[in-house]
């Protein structure tokens, strides 16, 4: 039988990677707070200086926190359901897409949403919520997570929600433009998760 051969750990115990796809999700060093969304660009700027800082004897001080938009209101709740869904990417990308639902009946002007039809869009979004365990609550006024506007510009959703004539129009709509901010969102961000956020 073979032995397993135990490497050091490279990042001297402080390691806070929790994980790398679909989504790069990161603890932070603040026990309470906001999660925090920012480029890859930043975090790579953050996580040297991390390293830096943890790295000196005795020294546990972070001096900046990365470039970030905050992750509060709906936002919070979107984010907790990927986290919870990290293990499985198409049940991450099924919460983004249900995301694109709320924002689409909360936030968007549809004609499609003005007739009776949207008892239907409603009973999908139950469903959905209840499949894949994702609840927002309180102030929800954002559900699609911010992304910067060189990487995406919001109008192009809401856009396509007010062009939609039919349901499968508008279903198609919330599809395309909340897999092109997921595929966005995955390849140019990282999100860092406060000491307290749940994991579960």
């Amino acid at each position: 039988m073979a032995k397993l051969i135990r490497l050091a750990d490279r990042s001297g115990g402080h390691d806070n990677l929790i994980a790398t796809e679909p989504l790069e999700l990161r603890r932070g060093d603040w026990p309470t707070g906001w999660a925090l969304l920012c480029t890859r660009v930043e975090s790579e700027h953050f996580e040297d200086h991390r390293r830096g800082a943890l790295g000196l004897p005795g020294h546990a001080h972070i001096a900046f926190l990365p470039v970030h938009l905050k992750l509060d209101g709906g936002c919070h709740y979107t984010l907790l359901g990927l986290v919870r869904n990290r293990h499985d990417p198409a049940r991450m990308q099924r919460v983004y897409r249900l995301a694109g639902l709320m924002e689409c009946v909360t936030n968007a002007a549809s004609p499609v949403l003005r007739t009776d039809l949207l008892r239907r869009v409603y009973q999908n979004i139950l469903d959905e919520r209840e499949q894949l365990q994702v609840v927002w609550k309180g102030k929800a006024d954002q559900f699609l997570l911010p992304l910067y506007s060189d990487h995406y510009n919001r109008d192009v959703f809401f856009h396509r929600i007010r062009s939609a004539a039919t349901l499968k129009e508008l279903y198609l709509a919330v599809e395309e433009q909340s897999a092109e901010q997921w595929r966005l969102l995955c390849r140019h961000y990282v999100i860092y998760l406060p000491a307290a956020f749940p994991l579960r």
